[in-house]
């Protein structure tokens, strides 16, 4: 294994088992704020827990490596050979997983997932408005983490995708905010 495989295998397993831990601290946080979230500590135990084995892993290392590259201003392009396979990885992920909007829309499929820009807005929007409320702060405290980790904001987030990239009802638009503002914002 070449040095570099190493430091991107190891770089990956920091970052994965890191955010799972952030994960975990804001389910904590949103569960103090509101008691009827109580059974998120149940569901957040296997939260990301897919994304280390082995099916996942190798195309995970790849986007995670991708992303600190970005991060660190360096430049680093995934291999043609792993697009699809990365592509086809995340597909997985969020169609096997309820804290993504995509596991709750049946219509999903992997011409609306946006290959060119992971991040981006997708061709079509995903209707997350069958996502039960528990599964939307699951969703919020992985974004509290994830801006945590990039030192960004959660609201930032939620304003370019709410009703943007994933259609939501106006009560788990009301909670996505809620979370924001009285758990992240008030940290």
């Amino acid at each position: 294994m070449s040095k570099q495989n190493k430091e991107m295998i190891n770089w990956y397993i920091k970052r994965t088992t890191n955010h799972i831990k952030l994960v975990h601290k804001y389910a904590d946080e949103i569960i103090k704020y509101d008691s009827r979230f109580l059974d998120m500590k149940e569901s957040v135990k296997n939260h990301d827990i897919d994304k280390l084995k082995k099916l996942l892993i190798v195309p995970y290392v790849i986007i995670t490596w991708k992303y600190k590259c970005d991060r660190d201003s360096v430049d680093f392009e995934i291999p043609d050979n792993y697009k699809d396979e990365t592509a086809k990885a995340t597909i997985t992920h969020i169609k096997n997983n309820p804290h993504h909007p995509e596991y709750h829309d049946d219509n999903f499929n992997e011409d609306m997932f946006n290959k060119d820009d992971r991040d981006g807005v997708p061709n079509e929007m995903v209707d997350a408005t069958r996502m039960p409320l528990m599964d939307v702060a699951e969703m919020v405290a992985d974004w509290f983490a994830v801006a945590e980790e990039k030192n960004t904001e959660p609201r930032k987030w939620a304003d370019m995708n709410v009703n943007e990239r994933w259609k939501f009802t106006k009560e788990q638009v009301d909670l996505i905010y809620e979370l924001i503002e009285n758990v992240w914002e008030k940290k």
